[in-house]
């Protein structure tokens, strides 16, 4: 009782331990996400501000790497939401400044297709006018120094160089393509700034800091229950090889009494089939009897033929036949009284519950009728022990017999269902008294004379029957008794 309760206390320590270490081991992980989420946060932020400044000065065609880099920020800010805890509110402050960055880069991108779009049409046009009229040369290079320095010096430059140009047709168009760039190029510049200075990966490098303080204390802990863990997973690991050692024992002694009660239920049951054996012995001796009266009339036929100078070979092929008879029923004697061998095999039920019936039929009194009705498909097959089923039919049609007394008809029959087989013995005795039903498959419960058998037959059917994995159902009443033995098809044999 007490290394019950010892066991109990480990076993409870343990799970508790468990509990805790996997509460903490949790909370690390979350914590290692949260870091990694933050690092994924600041490079992408700094990807941002890269390719923002190569779209600044003409090195992407395009907008996609600075899309990407933006919803790349979302992605973590979302991951960080998700493992935040109690950083919750320095998150969401992280999450306002990617929103900012988010409305200042479609303000960047619109005034920056409109400035690029522009400048691609002035410089188409400078290429066409600049031989008409010298001013567009210079006011090319004019527009090219406030591109560089959008600053208001160089803007007035390009405003007088602007007032130079003859009016008309597309001295106007570049006049007004100009002034755009003019008005939106400072306000893109402007902007820029602001998305560049945008303190997102500043903040997000000191959230860093005070969350890997934050981890390191986390993983201490986990640390500690980690420890903890192992020393009672070891006290508790030891407690069970000390059980081990016991059960060990214990299994062995429990081998040994199985082994021991095995063996004398088998020597139970080969001493019941010597006894059916015994029972049977009478109708053996008159078949053997009726086989040498035939080998006696033959070979007095045979010498005959000798004498009167004719062949005996029909009598001595008769004497042959019969002699084979012979052997075949010592066969069947022999088999029946052989010890089984505990091995099973698929075999077909007909023949073997045939076999057995010709081999009891001899001993049943002769105004005894015994039918036998096979409904199986001869291919059908099941798993069992054929010596054993030929012991269950002898036990029940001896049983039928000594119910019928000297005159009755006994009917076996075997029947297929979903499940397996039905082997069912019936006879129109007398049945059996309703008080005994419960008792019939009780060891020596006979309901015979005292000295007419020893009461284990259908004690030793129901051992057989279960250890096949089956079942037995009685019906009986005056004039008509069935067992009903349910085999399963493949079922795994028990011992």
């Amino acid at each position: 009782m007490k290394s019950l309760l010892l066991g109990i206390l480990l076993a409870l320590c343990l799970a508790g331990l468990t509990a805790l270490y996997r509460y903490a081991d949790l909370e690390a992980a979350d914590a290692a996400r949260f870091a990694a989420a933050l690092t994924a946060l600041r490079l992408h932020d700094a990807e941002f501000n890269r390719d923002l400044l190569r779209l600044r000065h003409g090195d992407l065609p395009h907008y996609d790497t600075v899309n990407a880099a933006i919803r790349a920020i979302g992605t973590d800010l979302t991951a960080l939401s998700a493992a935040a805890g109690e950083l919750a509110p320095e998150v969401a402050a992280l999450g306002l400044l990617a929103q900012h960055k988010r409305e200042r880069l479609e303000a960047f991108k619109s005034d920056h297709a409109l400035v690029r779009n522009s400048l691609a049409y002035t410089i188409h046009l400078q290429e066409t006018l600049a031989r008409r009229h010298p001013a567009v040369t210079a006011l090319g290079a004019s527009l090219l120094r406030f591109l560089r320095h959008p600053d208001e010096r160089r803007r007035k430059a390009v405003t007088r160089q602007l007032s130079r140009l003859p009016p008309g047709g597309e001295f106007d168009s570049l006049n007004a393509h100009v002034q755009l760039i003019l008005e939106r190029l400072p306000r893109l510049e402007t902007t820029l700034g602001e998305l560049l200075n945008t303190p997102l990966g500043t903040v997000a490098r000191r959230l860093a800091q005070v969350h890997l303080a934050a981890q390191t204390r986390l993983q201490r802990r986990a640390d500690g229950f980690r420890l903890g863990l192992y020393l009672a997973a070891l006290a508790f690991l030891s407690y069970l090889l000390l059980a081990l050692a016991r059960l060990h024992q214990a299994h062995r002694n429990l081998q040994a009494e199985m082994h021991r009660r095995l063996e004398a239920e088998r020597q139970l049951l080969q001493a019941q089939k010597m006894e059916a054996l015994g029972t049977l012995a009478s109708g053996i001796a008159h078949d053997f009897n009726n086989l040498l009266t035939s080998i006696q009339g033959y070979a007095v036929l045979g010498r005959e033929q000798l004498k009167a100078g004719q062949s005996p070979a029909n009598a001595i092929g008769r004497i042959e036949t019969i002699v084979a008879r012979g052997r075949e029923l010592v066969s069947r004697l022999l088999q029946f009284a052989r010890p089984g061998s505990g091995r099973s095999e698929r075999f077909a039920p007909g023949p073997v519950v045939s076999e057995a019936l010709d081999f009891v039929r001899p001993a049943l009194p002769g105004r005894v009728r015994l039918r036998f009705d096979n409904r199986l498909p001869p291919e059908r097959k099941v798993t069992g022990r054929p010596g054993e089923w030929q012991q269950v039919v002898v036990n029940l049609v001896r049983n039928a017999a000594d119910a019928v007394g000297g005159d009755g008809e006994i009917t076996v029959s075997l029947t297929a269902t979903a499940a397996g087989v039905i082997l069912a013995v019936s006879d129109d005795g007398e049945g059996i008294p309703p008080e005994r039903l419960s008792t019939i498959f009780e060891p020596f419960a006979s309901g015979k004379p005292t000295g007419s058998g020893s009461g284990l037959g259908l004690a030793i059917v129901e051992r057989i029957v279960h250890a096949h994995g089956g079942r037995i159902e009685v019906e009986s009443r005056p004039g008509r008794t069935v067992f009903r033995i349910h085999f399963p098809w493949g079922e795994s044999l028990q011992r």
